[in-house]
């Protein structure tokens, strides 16, 4: 489980309600967080991770741009840190033989919690109707989805770096040969 990240101001502010803000917590951005920040500042970078860093952080945009730049580049940095990680390098004794446990578990359409998924390889039926898909987003939640058990909004529920390691599993997948992961599970 994600345990939120704290950056402590060194030149504290005032929030929006006048009070003195002295730190600063970052907590993970789920993919549809992300995809729906990104669609809404397309072609607009600044504008789009400042949109990322105020999801992450609570602050408002008059707090952040009320903070000091040594202070917002901190928060920035583990913002950015936090998006392009993965689970794998985020949880400890992470097993990559094993089925994926959530860095960040959430609650499924079903009600149940989701902790872990069950990642099963494509098949080529699979791959075929995943082509068959107009663009590139579409294709991804396709064979995610398909792969991953997950629907699609149990998908845009998934933090960050869990929704990255998924994509490097299933790059693997698409990628590599079967000798690539015959090496994997001679090694466990």
């Amino acid at each position: 489980m994600f345990k939120p990240k704290t950056h402590l101001l060194v030149w504290p502010i005032k929030d929006d309600k006048g009070q003195k803000l002295t730190t600063v917590t970052i907590k993970l951005l789920t993919m549809g967080q992300h995809r729906h920040l990104s669609k809404t500042h397309k072609g607009k970078d600044t504008d789009l991770l400042r949109g990322c860093i105020s999801e992450s952080t609570g602050l408002s945009t008059k707090e952040l741009k009320s903070l000091v730049t040594p202070d917002y580049n901190s928060i920035r940095d583990l913002v950015l840190e936090l998006m392009h990680a993965s689970a794998a390098t985020l949880i400890d004794g992470f097993d990559s033989s094993a089925d994926p446990v959530l860095l960040n578990p959430f609650q499924g359409d079903d009600g149940q919690d989701k902790t872990s998924y069950v990642l099963r390889p494509p098949t080529v039926a699979t791959t075929d109707l995943m082509d068959t898909h107009k663009d590139e987003w579409e294709r991804t939640l396709f064979i995610s989805a398909s792969c991953s058990g997950f629907s699609h909004t149990e998908l845009e529920r998934l933090s960050l770096p869990d929704w990255n390691l998924l994509q490097e599993r299933l790059i693997d997948f698409l990628e590599e040969s079967a000798d690539f992961f015959r090496q994997k599970t001679l090694k466990s």
